[in-house]
């Protein structure tokens, strides 16, 4: 009898457990993005898909397919004005699979997004986890660090060496999954001084948005 209790007791944990991370990634098969994104991409949302994260990272992936190359590079400079300034483009590997939500994108770009969440502290004041981000968070350069984390009721930049509570992304990012075809790396303008994460001859051809 006891060690019926005990199964019936750690099946229904596993379940509670299993349904706490679905609750911590959801997603829509739209895109919400904000109104402020450039109004030429927004006949491109009913075939988005948004990804929000909220398992220790915050952020908002939005996953935006496309099947024809002229009308990516027709969206395409309206994408890079989403970028924040010194931000790297990141390069996938077609097919690409986004690990948080087992979402695969065979070619189309990954916009890695502020969270747009709030978070209250203990005096009662309120944080909001996108622009405008404080002026002291940028660089002498004007450059945002990738995430921010709150250390005294204020957002800081996080740091790699120390971890200490949520990391909010602050910086955004663009990544594309590339085919040769549709996207064409030799057909587009890729903005000078633009660093570049490439990840397309990883051996498990996961690219930089898989976590």
């Amino acid at each position: 009898m006891k060690r019926s209790k005990l199964v019936a007791a750690a099946v229904g944990l596993a379940c509670l457990a299993s349904g706490l991370c679905f609750a911590l990634v959801m997603t829509e098969e739209k895109g919400t993005w904000p109104a402020s994104w450039p109004k030429e991409l927004e006949g491109l949302r009913a075939r988005a898909r948004t990804v929000c994260v909220a398992h220790g990272i915050q952020e908002n992936v939005y996953e935006i397919p496309f099947a024809d190359r002229a009308e990516f590079e027709q969206a395409w400079p309206h994408l890079l004005k989403l970028k924040s300034k010194g931000a790297p483009i990141i390069l996938e590997r077609s097919p690409s699979t986004y690990g948080v939500s087992g979402s695969t994108l065979t070619t189309g770009v990954r916009i890695l997004w502020p969270s747009g969440g709030t978070t209250s502290r203990p005096g009662g004041a309120k944080l909001e986890a996108g622009a405008p981000w404080p002026a002291y968070l940028t660089s002498a350069t004007g450059e945002l660090p990738e995430y921010v984390t709150v250390e005294n009721d204020k957002w800081v930049p996080a740091t790699a060496d120390e971890r200490k509570g949520f990391l909010h992304r602050a910086r955004v990012d663009i990544a594309l999954v590339t085919d040769g075809r549709v996207i064409d790396l030799n057909r587009i303008e890729l903005p000078a001084g633009t660093p570049f994460v490439d990840h397309r001859f990883a051996q498990d051809g996961k690219g930089a948005a898989v976590r």
